[in-house]
């Protein structure tokens, strides 16, 4: 599964959320970080999540499982090879 890992903070609170409005994308909450998966390629849009383009762009200081396919102002893309 391509999965992103999103510290618990505040400023990532919008992501999650949009995340978990997806049926497509599974959202797990661990100890210090949420976990965001889907089957096949993930894809997370800035725009649905309504976040500012720096906290957009630290989105993947958490750490991800895959291949980043894209990674721009408008779209996140991790596949899941």
């Amino acid at each position: 599964m391509a999965t992103l890992f999103v510290l618990n903070v505040p400023e990532f609170e919008p992501l999650r959320l949009a995340s978990a409005s997806n049926p497509d994308i599974g959202v797990t909450e661990l100890s210090h970080y949420t976990r965001i998966e889907a089957k096949g390629d993930l894809l997370l849009r800035r725009r649905d999540a309504g976040l500012g383009k720096a906290v957009w762009y630290g989105a993947l200081t958490g750490g991800y499982l895959g291949t980043v396919v894209r990674f721009d102002d408008d779209e996140l893309r991790i596949s899941d090879d």
